[in-house]
């Protein structure tokens, strides 16, 4: 299901991850789009962003996302959301992160909004 509306591409990727969809998951990626999960560290494309979700769906946790802003411009969106991550390594440690994201989003010419930068936790200064 394509989303027609940036507003509520968050509340569609938290769905998914629950459920652990990677492919619908991938499509809410552009092909080239850019992920970048840590400082100074970028994961360009769908293969590269597909590996990177296979781990943290791999986890199996449970995420919590709550969306702050979205602000649209025409074709493009900026999306910012508040979230935590709780799960399990294959050793059974527990992992836990969050952090506020920052996520632009465009409006394909089929319609569908997809990121095309997603940065899942901004610095905080």
């Amino acid at each position: 299901m394509a989303v027609t509306t940036p507003d509520k591409l968050n509340e569609r990727y938290n769905a998914l991850f629950r459920v652990g969809d990677l492919e619908n998951l991938m499509a809410l990626y552009e092909p080239d789009a850019v992920l970048a999960p840590a400082p100074g560290k970028e994961l360009r494309g769908h293969a590269e962003i597909r590996a990177q979700l296979k781990q943290l769906l791999k986890l199996r946790g449970e995420l919590i996302s709550t969306q702050l802003n979205c602000v649209r411009q025409g074709d493009i969106a900026l999306l910012q959301a508040r979230w935590s991550f709780s799960g399990k390594s294959a050793t059974g440690s527990t992992v836990v992160m969050g952090g506020v994201s920052a996520k632009v989003a465009r409006r394909g010419a089929d319609g569908a909004w997809r990121f095309a930068i997603d940065l899942p936790a901004t610095p905080q200064g």
